[in-house]
């Protein structure tokens, strides 16, 4: 391949990011694309847990058919960007990362560029007709068709090259049927040793809140079979896997709208019947649909572990009513206290969005007072970005930008100081931690993550990726921890 100018992620050391994840797939007969050596492929994934979920499915396809993994996009036949719609500022970092590609496709006319996830569902054909050189855009819901996507795009291509038909450029957008879809299963190399897993329970999202574009880019919710879901997570542990966390837009309504299968509840206690995991961990949950049998598992359940991501979004139940959130203040509360009466040690975190439309400084206030009566041990928190097909785009955006961005620094200047004071609270404590990372400067220095999902760095020798070891906290900053071997 033709040498090609640097591309650089502000946010990534490697050109163009880093996904460390290359998975075998275990979900369907292997699909050789006709080519003549190996190919390459790299992806970059922006956004949350599920589309670095979405990545590794991919990644693991591509490997089925004859793909190899590379970190390094200008040694690869196929850069793929996995894309995330839920703030504007994303959608123009694709657009840039998009544009310093063209150099790239016009060096090697055989590369092909792809766009996966929600901005490829969101802008449909809309990015082939502004990118005239990306060869495929396709939504979450055809991951699983990838191989034979990249099938065609060649097959295309040797159309135009023969002079049969003008090459066409590919596109596969839109919701399969909810009788139709199918997960991909992804289970590591037998040869690789991971600490922890990601576990997609369920795909899309049915609560239309008025700021989200999620259910119009990932459609509407279903739910997998609790078996297929079991199977997995053994076959995880069977490979040296410690701890899973299970993803879904709204993990808690897991099996709500599937006739005769299991609550969400009724999973996680599966889960630690039905497997020999060390720790589970779950994400997103949606306030509406914490019932007790949640709180239940919180306190019985011996591998749940006591940390639990609530966003709450908004204090002001004014907003959270414009937001179509479902909840109060008062109930959301209501769990938070219920949940620190039964599980002492149970540790929060949130989301938070500042400036929704209409929002005031009384508005603004409770969140902070909400923030500092639950203690959260973290949040993320963004200013309110209006997106394409929802409600909220309707009500007046009224709320100035230097108004939200000195609101958001607020809030985080109040959330570094919560973080802070209660990290220094865990000085002293000795934790169990899942050794995550060795860092390369020194075999020594390993990075973990105790049951309440705190980063920690520690010296350990002889210690390595996968276990559990008993570290004593010996220092904090606001958001990392700092230890010694307690053996």
């Amino acid at each position: 391949m033709a040498s090609k100018s640097t591309i650089r992620s502000e946010h990534d050391p490697l050109p163009f990011g880093t996904n460390p994840l290359f998975l075998e797939h275990c979900f369907s007969p292997a699909i050789t694309i006709a080519a003549g050596p190996v190919n390459k492929a790299y992806i970059k994934t922006f956004g949350c847990q599920m589309n670095e979920q979405d990545s590794a499915q991919m990644l693991s396809l591509l490997s089925q058919a004859g793909y190899e993994k590379t970190v390094d996009p200008f040694d690869a036949g196929l850069v793929l960007l996995n894309t995330c719609s839920i703030r504007e500022k994303a959608v123009h970092k694709l657009y840039s990362d998009l544009g310093r590609l063209r150099p790239l496709k016009d060096e090697d006319p055989d590369l092909v560029i792809a766009v996966a996830g929600c901005v490829a569902e969101q802008e449909k054909a809309k990015l082939q007709q502004r990118f005239p050189y990306l060869d495929l855009v396709f939504g979450p819901d055809h991951i699983r068709h990838l191989p034979q996507m990249l099938s065609e795009v060649k097959e295309e291509r040797r159309k135009g090259q023969e002079g049969e038909a003008k090459a066409k450029r590919v596109l596969r957008t839109g919701f399969e049927k909810r009788q139709d879809f199918e997960f991909v299963n992804v289970l590591p190399k037998e040869e690789e040793t991971p600490a922890k897993a990601f576990v997609n329970i369920q795909k899309g999202c049915d609560n239309i809140c008025s700021f989200c574009i999620v259910p119009f880019v990932r459609g509407r919710e279903v739910s997998r079979p609790h078996q297929e879901i079991i199977d997995e997570i053994n076959g995880l542990v069977e490979r040296g896997v410690q701890e899973v966390m299970l993803l879904g837009q709204n993990v808690n309504s897991y099996g709500l709208k599937n006739t005769g299968d299991i609550t969400f509840a009724e999973l996680l206690q599966e889960v630690a019947d039905k497997t020999k995991l060390k720790r589970l961990r779950f994400t997103t949950s949606h306030p509406k649909d914490v019932k007790d049998d949640l709180i239940d598992q919180f306190a019985n359940n011996p591998i749940l572990l006591p940390q639990f991501h609530l966003p709450f979004q908004s204090g002001s139940d004014r907003i959270l009513k414009l937001m179509r959130r479902q909840y109060t203040r008062e109930q959301y509360m209501h769990i938070v206290n219920e949940l620190k009466r039964r599980v002492p040690d149970i540790r929060f975190s949130t989301d938070i969005i500042v400036g929704f439309p209409t929002e005031t400084d009384d508005d603004f206030e409770q969140t902070l007072t909400l923030m500092k009566e639950v203690g959260f041990d973290s949040s993320f928190s963004f200013i309110y970005s209006p997106r394409p097909y929802t409600s909220a785009v309707k009500i007046e955006d009224d709320v100035p930008q230097k108004v939200k961005a000195k609101r958001l620094q607020v809030l985080q200047d109040l959330d570094r100081e919560i973080c802070f004071e209660k990290n220094k609270a865990e000085v002293g404590r000795v934790e169990d931690v899942l050794i995550e990372d060795i860092y390369e400067q020194s075999e020594n220095t390993l990075k973990g993550r105790t049951p309440h999902n705190k980063i920690v760095h520690f010296d350990a020798p002889g210690r390595t990726i996968g276990q559990i070891v008993p570290v004593k906290i010996t220092k904090a900053n606001p958001y990392s921890l700092f230890g010694e071997f307690a053996a």
